[in-house]
């Protein structure tokens, strides 16, 4: 089966909708599939070719937080509408605006997968919201197969759209645990930190977060990983906040993230708008506290684990973030559970499966055996390290 994926920066790239594509690409191309992925050039490591078995095709579009997606799936798409493709995965219902162009070349059906409430976002004014809305009816209407990486998601993207949506959960490996060498070099010790990643938009909550930490009596630091893409008036503001205590090491990858996830006191996500978030499925992953704001989307991705306070109320964070310092024992009971829940429940094999059937049934290919994907699972959990 030849795959192309429209509407992602790059692989590998910043950004949960680029690690999504990466882990289900690569495990596509594992499985003998072509998959090709389209590349924003400003976005890529300074190599092309291919990354983990997947092709990467580069495009060329206008930089700009308003332009950018937009115009590179749009030249994207008219690379790939003149290829043989069985299948168009467009990621993103703001990319997906150019599905119309698909449906109109005719050579491949068009699937769409949803990682968000795109037109609810921070960075676009009152009119690019509306505009972004009116795209999401557009890719709606197009798209042969619509899916959704959480129930969330679905439920608010039917409503919105009048039209049936799948869901295929986000997965997450369960990883081993590295030991504290490389936060150490950043000042830090085990345990004696709180930790976040994400992106340095309003929605993301950070604010709160610094505000909450700023009032609490304790001798813990705060790290907040992450990128911005352009520094406006709020990415200044967190930075401001930087002290000795306070602590933005920028974007972290590889051993230095997963020493920081493993050796947290408590992982915080204090988002107010969410898709399904991949970091609190990676903090789950490496047994962390996890404390979220409740928005629904992190009740989802939470599952059994963590604890919650009120979105968008930095008094409620402060108190619960004073009770879990106040009680480490509930701290260190969380590491059990939240390994366990994501070996049993999140996994990108399955979300690969799943994939793989939905792009079966959009061409009327025979469905893969039971027994095929249940060897394919005792094979991928024979590599997974013990919880």
């Amino acid at each position: 089966m030849k795959i192309a994926m429209l509407g992602v920066k790059a692989v590998p790239a910043i950004g949960g909708i680029a690690r999504y594509v990466e882990e289900v690409g690569s495990r596509l191309a594992e499985r003998g599939h072509e998959v090709t992925v389209y590349c924003r050039p400003h976005y890529m490591d300074g190599a092309d070719g291919h990354y983990r078995g997947m092709k990467r095709v580069v495009t060329r579009g206008l930089r700009g937080k308003h332009l950018d997606a937009l115009t590179h799936t749009l030249t994207a798409g008219l690379h790939a509408v003149r290829q043989d493709y069985d299948i168009l995965h467009v990621h993103g219902s703001a990319p997906g605006i150019v599905t119309p162009l698909f449906r109109v070349a005719g050579r491949s059906p068009v699937l769409v997968t949803i990682h968000g409430l795109d037109w609810c976002g921070s960075k676009w004014s009152s009119p690019a919201s509306w505009l972004m809305a009116r795209a999401a009816r557009v890719t709606a209407r197009h798209g042969q197969r619509l899916v959704a990486v959480s129930d969330y998601i679905r439920s608010v993207y039917s409503q919105h759209t009048g039209r049936p949506v799948d869901v295929i959960p986000t997965g997450i490996d369960l990883p081993r645990l590295p030991g504290p060498q490389q936060i150490r070099q950043i000042g830090l010790e085990p345990g004696k930190y709180l930790f976040c990643a994400a992106r340095f938009v309003p929605e993301k909550g950070l604010h709160h977060l610094v505000d909450a930490f700023r009032r609490l009596n304790t001798d813990k630091k705060l790290v907040i990983a992450g990128d911005w893409a352009y520094e406006d008036a709020y990415v200044k503001r967190l930075l401001a906040s930087r002290t000795d205590r306070i602590l933005f090491p920028g974007y972290v990858t590889g051993r230095l993230l997963a020493e920081l996830y493993t050796h947290c006191h408590v992982y915080v996500q204090p988002s107010l708008l969410e898709g399904l978030s991949i970091a609190v499925l990676e903090a789950l992953s490496h047994g962390c506290c996890v404390l979220a704001s409740d928005i629904p989307a992190n009740l989802e991705a939470l599952g059994p684990c963590g604890y919650t306070f009120a979105s968008d109320d930095a008094n409620s964070l402060q108190e619960k973030l004073e009770w879990l310092l106040a009680h480490p024992e509930e701290v260190a009971d969380q590491f059990q559970q939240a390994r366990v829940y994501v070996a049993q429940e999140r996994n990108w094999d399955k979300t690969t499966d799943q994939y793989e059937a939905v792009y079966q049934e959009v061409l009327g290919a025979p469905v893969l055996a039971d027994s095929a994907v249940q060897e394919r699972h005792r094979t991928a959990a024979a590599k997974q390290p013990t919880i």
